[in-house]
């Protein structure tokens, strides 16, 4: 006859070899004939621990404690069976009398960090996932917890250690691999984070979070195409995932194609309704597309599921500029809202202002921080004065927020003293960084757009902080000294609707650096016998219905003319077709319409040349959309406000010396548009003289604003 010792071996057998219906019966024989039976009681719960069944568990496991509680198992166990039930607090000071009654019980220590975790008491669950790393040797699952915890963290660096010692333990944790190759993707590290990713596959192809970050990594890499079909596969793994769907959206809006992206996101939000990048996304989405109220919508969704998202705040900040009738009040109270939820509580990191600078002989020592030193806006404003400032004692730091490169990076690095990379540095690290490297003044290039870094400056890194190319407003931030500007920017009385000092250069605040390959202007299609045709060239987040009404009374006016609309949101087939739509129920048929989409640089401003006149929206005006018409020979019709963004085509027109462009109100806006179309010869006139005289004048010298700008930065260093 079997013993209660044989029972309870053959239960165990069954047990370890996951029979767990037969370990359960045998656990069960022993309870029957000793009801108290310590080991009994423990291993039941246990397996109803496995077997998903916590409620049932807990009673057996406490049973056990009270026949023996010094067996430090069983309270481990107890709180895995409470943590399961979602009772960590309960659950932690389990696991501590379990390591209280064996203090070196590794395991203990990894399940009390989960429980720490769950609590949110990160610093102290990666204290414990430490304390069970050093106690087993080869732990790789704490070294990966400890990972994560430091992820949540935010302290990168220490988190790389961890998943790489959790690797070193296990070559063959596909989980580590995918979740370092996350962190590197944060860090803006994608080719290494594709390398890692392909390691996580090769040992499981159809781990679904791995082929969502792969599809992330390519997209930084700038394969679009490829990232999408990494999402799809991530999908056909598993139809359920969100962020799989929210992967291929992105892919999708990098090749333009917004309606798709826009399902897309529309099905994350679906299958995870409280996933706050989806509704972000998604209204970024729109915006594109010009419907600024669902865009607004979106974004404040986004926001009440996750207040932290500084770049969503920043976002719908950036929206205010584009409302019709916007004041400079309103814009400086949305963007002071942003200041007052994320910058306000970093005001305790703000170093000491250093001693002003008075001490003219020494090179003053400026950063500028960007993800812009290449070929766009912010890079194009402002490359020819940062090439020049070094004559006018300036010693130049140049952080790098970017990956791309071009001929534009080449001659800022070549400008720089220092060129120093920072896309893989988080915004405490950057402060640290710039804070150290003891600067005078740190310029920002970007504000609340792509790529912007208000979360460095919000820390006050540098004694002086100065706004300047990359944003079209005030960034509200109370860490920002003053914001470069000039006379047509803002005007004399307009001071005291920006956070910041104005420091007025002398034209304007930029210096215009055109595209080298820009073909002739030639002459005006007018000239050629083509009808008159008017174009935009504008994103459609600016085509308002008060723009399209003056647009349609224009058209009217001149009934054989015609409107060509270039923007690469209309390479979207169904974005186009909606956009088709709603001209033709603003009064504009569709034969008077020419649409075209995204193209190069040199083709863009080809079909600059193909209008006669360039009408600008309101009240966001053009910026580097004016410029490169003008380039081109062409006139840009204007009608400014008071915000800084409605007046650059203003300020563009009256450093190059263009007259006749710029309107007091909608209706003179129309007369300009139509006196500058009947008169050929003076378009003519206009395309043979404006390219040189921009060329030769202010609006594209680089030294003067350079002299000018280091004054001012100089002369703010010396304040007391």
């Amino acid at each position: 006859m079997a013993t209660i010792k044989d029972v309870l071996a053959a239960a165990l057998a069954h047990h370890q070899a996951g029979r767990l219906a037969q370990a359960a019966g045998g656990y069960q024989a022993v309870l029957d004939t000793l009801p108290e039976h310590p080991d009994a009681l423990h291993l039941l719960g246990v397996v109803y621990l496995q077997a998903g069944h916590p409620a049932e568990a807990e009673p057996r496991i406490r049973a056990a404690i009270r026949a023996d509680a010094t067996v430090a198992d069983y309270h481990d166990n107890l709180g895995s069976a409470l943590r399961a039930l979602d009772r960590a607090a309960e659950a932690a000071e389990s696991h501590r009398a379990a390591i209280h009654l064996r203090p070196a019980f590794a395991q203990a220590h990894y399940n009390l960090g989960n429980a720490l975790d769950r609590l949110g008491r990160l610093e102290e669950a990666a204290d414990a996932y430490r304390q069970a790393a050093a106690l087993r040797p080869g732990y790789a699952r704490a070294r990966f917890n400890l990972g994560n915890t430091l992820t949540a963290l935010g302290r990168p660096d220490e988190a790389d250690g961890a998943f790489r010692a959790a690797l070193a333990d296990d070559p063959g944790f596909g989980e580590a691999h995918a979740n370092r190759a996350s962190l590197m993707l944060q860090r803006g590290r994608a080719a290494e984070a594709q390398r890692t990713l392909h390691r996580a596959l090769a040992l499981r192809p159809d781990h679904a979070t791995a082929l969502a970050n792969l599809s992330a990594a390519l997209l930084a890499l700038d394969a679009p195409a490829d990232a999408e079909r990494a999402a799809r596969r991530a999908e056909s793994v598993r139809p359920d995932f969100a962020e799989a769907a929210l992967r291929r959206g992105d892919a999708l809006q990098k090749r333009n194609r917004l309606a798709e992206a826009a399902r897309a996101y529309a099905w994350g939000a679906a299958l995870c309704p409280n996933l706050a990048e989806a509704y972000a996304n998604l209204a970024l989405v729109r915006q594109t597309q010009g419907d600024l109220d669902a865009a607004e919508a979106g974004y404040r969704r986004a926001l009440a599921l996750r207040p932290d998202l500084a770049e969503v705040r920043s976002n719908l900040a950036y929206l205010e500029l584009f409302r019709p009738g916007v004041t400079l009040a309103r814009v400086l109270e949305a963007h002071r809202g942003w200041d007052a939820v994320h910058g306000a509580p970093l005001r305790p990191e703000w170093t000491p202002r250093a001693p002003a600078v008075r001490d003219d002989s020494r090179p003053l020592r400026v950063g500028i921080l960007s993800g812009d030193f290449r070929r766009h806006p912010a890079g194009q404003f402002a490359v020819r004065a940062v090439e020049a400032l070094p004559d006018f004692g300036v010693e130049l730091t140049l952080y790098a927020n970017q990956l791309e490169a071009d001929d534009l990076t080449d001659r800022f690095r070549a400008a720089a003293a220092r060129w120093v990379p920072v896309a893989d540095r988080t915004d405490a690290e950057l402060a640290t960084l710039i804070r150290n490297d003891r600067l005078d003044a740190l310029i920002d290039l970007a504000g609340h757009n792509a790529r912007g870094r208000l979360g460095v400056f919000a820390r006050k890194p540098a004694p002086v902080q100065v706004a300047w190319s990359g944003y079209m407003a005030t960034t509200g931030l109370a860490a920002m000294d003053a914001l470069v500007a000039d006379a047509h920017h803002v005007p004399e009385g307009a001071e005291r609707f920006y956070s910041e000092r104005i420091l007025r250069m002398p034209g304007a605040f930029i210096a215009y650096d055109p595209p080298p390959d820009a073909p002739e202007p030639g002459l005006p299609p007018c000239l050629t016998g083509q009808p008159v045709t008017f174009g935009v060239f504008n994103i459609l987040t600016k085509l308002t219905d008060e723009v399209l009404a003056t647009w349609t009374a224009l058209l009217a006016r001149l009934p054989e003319s015609r409107l060509l609309l270039k923007t690469k949101a209309l390479s979207c087939p169904e974005t186009a077709a909606q956009w088709r739509e709603r001209l033709a129920a603003a009064g504009i048929a569709p034969e008077r319409l020419i649409l075209a989409g995204a193209t190069g640089s040199r083709e863009h401003m080809g079909w600059c040349a193909r209008v006669d006149v360039a009408l600008d929206p309101f009240p966001f005006a053009g910026s580097t959309t004016t410029l490169e018409t003008l380039w081109m020979g062409v006139p840009v019709v204007t009608l400014p406000g008071e915000t800084f963004s409605s007046r650059h085509s203003l300020a563009f027109l009256s450093v190059a010396g263009v007259e006749g462009c710029v309107a007091r109100d909608p209706a003179d806006y129309v007369d300009l548009a139509a006196g500058w179309a009947a008169g050929p010869a003076r378009l003519a006139e206009l395309r043979r003289t404006l390219r040189p005289r921009m060329a030769a004048g202010p609006l594209c010298d680089g030294r003067r604003l350079a002299e000018a700008l280091a004054t001012s930065l100089r002369d703010l260093s010396r304040r007391d």
